[in-house]
């Protein structure tokens, strides 16, 4: 009966460190997806510029061409 405790508890404990090294994977998962997150937006935002950079100078372009 003994060996049935102790053997009960120490498999509670060997859940425990699975359940906490998961969490942790989880933790770091996370944190690798916001700073793709955060990568990607800036990218997005450098795009954006080039694309208005690029929308005006097509503009003047068009100005010089129809005068």
């Amino acid at each position: 009966m003994l060996a049935i405790i102790i053997g009960i508890f120490y498999n509670n404990r060997r859940i425990d460190d699975l359940r906490s090294d998961m969490n942790q994977r989880f933790a770091d998962m996370n944190q690798r997806f916001a700073d793709i997150n955060q990568t990607m937006t800036q990218r997005f935002a450098d795009i954006n510029a080039d694309l208005r950079e690029i929308k005006r100078f097509l503009m003047e372009l068009l100005k010089k061409e129809s005068v």
